[in-house]
């Protein structure tokens, strides 16, 4: 609403001083208006405004209905988001006053369950959170979702700056595997917890809150919370219970990363070494990597596709051969060319079949399949079908899916066309460089020669 009171003056035809108090009429009705308005707009933030430590239960969610709440968060406070999906699958983020992401989530696992994660704000302002139903088909269209914001109070600061200031040595590594200690020490005390919660407790403040930077990548990157640690080992106790002095083994590493990293330079000039990070994980992930970091599922690495009887030796090779192929991830080009055409299936399979290929030019250890080779061209003609298809799970990350066959084919056929590149290349450094900068999935098939094998 807009008031003009030089219109309303120069209609007064009436005395002076009565003039005078109409003016000042007028402006004491403005400003009763201008309080009205911040009243409702200070009470409208206030329904928004999220209070630490309190309770916001079975709030309605749906495709429809998005929420956000605003938040003051302070320099050097450490924040605990609770975010309890009660029936549908949610997609959250943090953003700070000018609108930056600063905390996204991942895809959730199921549309119940406890999504959780830390902030510790670099200043003080203003911040907000968005909460809204997962856009994904399967996901259903309503729900519920219940919010808890812990503010930790000022011990339980110090206790955190004090585990920060002990894991500054470890942190300065370029090899770190002190949580792989940290889980067993709260791995044992397990068995004298009497409640679900006690356990909870002693993964969160033995494992969980004395993680190494390394691990808080994991913890975000996988969105691991105590509730699902407790879950996995209560589902998979005999695994748990088998594979410690396993995962010890990962803490003679180093020198076997070390070696990874000299064998990539010599392939690659442009190599810029990561981070590497072992912990304990909840049974779903081998090897990951985020911006600073490769991340090692030591719980995977030292114990899956071994066999029944193996060396110590057998488990530091496995090591080599997932630190080498998670190394190439942290170099590899992401997708950038306009003009290529993209075909999502192709593109992916080529990446990690070239994670594959370069790991055993580092590693000497083969990383191809034998199923693979037994049923190559079969396999090649059926991917060939589906070469540009934006969904991949017939191909990749399939564990979960297929039953009559190994999973993850899309890496073989990925493999088989990365090495025919590499083979049809004189320059073989080149062609390493060429590998890890692809954005051009069709032109680097048809540049590799590859589906001429099969004419």
């Amino acid at each position: 609403m807009k008031l003009s009171f030089e219109k309303d003056l120069r209609k007064c035809n009436i005395p002076k001083n009565t003039c005078h108090f109409y003016k000042s009429e007028q402006m004491n009705k403005l400003a009763l208006i201008l309080l009205f308005i911040a009243l409702n707009v200070t009470d409208a933030q206030s329904k928004n405004m999220l209070k630490f430590n309190s309770n916001y239960k079975s709030l309605e969610l749906s495709k429809e209905k998005a929420l956000t709440f605003d938040l003051e968060l302070k320099k050097g406070g450490i924040y605990q988001f609770n975010l309890n999906q009660e029936g549908i699958a949610i997609y959250y983020t943090l953003k700070d006053s000018k609108g930056n992401n600063l905390y996204e989530s991942n895809f959730p696992d199921d549309i119940i369950g406890l999504e959780k994660f830390e902030y510790s704000p670099k200043k003080s302002q203003h911040f907000s959170l968005l909460i809204k139903r997962f856009d994904n088909p399967q996901n259903t269209n309503s729900g519920k979702v219940s919010i808890y914001v812990k503010s930790l109070n000022k011990e339980e600061i110090k206790i955190r700056n004090k585990i920060k200031k002990e894991l500054e040595p470890e942190n300065k590594k370029i090899v770190t595997s002190i949580d792989i200690d940290h889980f067993w020490e709260a791995f044992k005390l397990l068995k004298t917890q009497k409640s679900k919660q006690d356990s909870i407790n002693i993964i969160q403040t033995v494992y969980l809150d004395r993680a190494t930077n390394g691990l808080l990548d994991f913890m975000q990157a996988r969105e691991l919370t105590a509730e699902k640690y407790i879950k996995a080992i209560a589902e998979n106790k005999y695994f748990y219970n088998s594979i410690k002095e396993n995962t010890l083994t990962a803490k003679k590493a180093e020198p076997i990363v070390r070696d990874v990293f000299n064998k990539f330079s010599e392939l690659y000039d442009n190599f810029t070494p990561f981070k590497v990070c072992f912990a304990i994980g909840i049974k779903n992930t081998g090897g990951t990597v985020t911006n600073e970091f490769v991340l090692i599922g030591t719980e995977i690495t030292t114990t899956i596709g071994l066999g029944e009887s193996f060396k110590e030796e057998d488990i530091i090779e496995n090591i080599r051969g997932i630190v080498a192929h998670e190394c190439v991830h942290t170099q590899q080009k992401p997708f950038q060319s306009e003009k290529s055409i993209k075909c999502p299936l192709l593109h992916q399979s080529i990446k990690e079949g070239a994670c594959d290929f370069i790991a055993e030019l580092i590693s000497g250890k083969s990383r191809s399949s034998s199923y693979g080779e037994e049923n190559e061209k079969e396999l090649w003609l059926s991917f060939k079908n589906e070469l540009c298809n934006q969904n991949i799970e017939n191909w990749l990350y399939n564990g979960h899916l297929v039953k009559d066959k190994p999973a993850d084919l899309g890496y073989y056929i990925g493999y088989e066309i990365v090495k025919s590149y590499y083979n049809n290349s004189v320059n073989k450094k080149k062609a390493v460089s060429d590998i890890l900068n692809m954005d051009n999935p069709i032109g680097f098939l048809n540049q590799s020669n590859y589906d001429r094998k099969f004419n």
